[in-house]
């Protein structure tokens, strides 16, 4: 009866160690594993802003904001704010009132970016980027800010058009990008 209880007592003891080991090596991977999503957060957030600093990068639109505040859903790849250097390339659906005599259903245009001011906003933990962009005589004041994670929004001002916002996310640009270059026809 004693050595059974013995044998019983040295079973138990040598399952606990072999357990403690388990958690604690469990605890280790976990840790490894936020060390890692850490580190790649951090690559992200560095390569989000290269992007800004060296004006290569698209912005993949999923929202739209009315004036009235409401909001519509769009396709992200269909509406878009490229900057490409000195060129910006924009494809975005349009709602609002415009003084034009035609009803203008989207801003598309792929223009000369004629100001761009970048500026690192410490506080909010983003960048504010103030930029112009000219397409013929006309002039688009484009307003993004962009938060280290890429999540952006992006105003837009013209005289023929109602302000109009949108939301969506900042991707750097891959130098096998293709973009056209030089001014294509506009909707408006």
């Amino acid at each position: 009866m004693k050595s059974t209880a013995l044998l019983f007592t040295i079973l138990v003891l040598i399952t606990a160690c072999s357990s403690t080991k388990n958690v604690s090596s469990s605890q280790t991977a976990g840790n490894s594993r936020t060390e890692i999503r850490k580190l790649k957060k951090q690559a992200e957030q560095a390569e989000i802003k290269k992007a800004i600093e060296s004006r290569k990068y698209v912005i993949r639109v999923n929202r739209l904001y009315t004036v009235g505040g409401g909001s519509v859903e769009m396709i992200d790849r269909s509406n878009f704010l490229i900057v490409n250097g000195e060129i910006t390339s924009i494809s975005l659906g349009y709602m609002g009132r415009s003084s034009g005599i035609r009803p203008i259903t989207g801003i598309n245009l792929n223009a000369h970016t004629s100001s761009y001011h970048m500026e690192d906003n410490e506080t909010k933990g983003g960048y504010n980027i103030q930029m112009s962009v000219k397409y013929g005589s006309d002039k688009f004041d484009v307003y993004l800010t962009v938060g280290r994670d890429g999540n952006s929004n992006i105003t837009i001002n013209n005289a023929y058009i109602q302000s109009v916002s949108y939301s969506g996310s900042l991707e750097p640009l891959r130098s096998s990008s293709k973009i056209q270059t030089g001014e294509s026809k506009s909707r408006m």
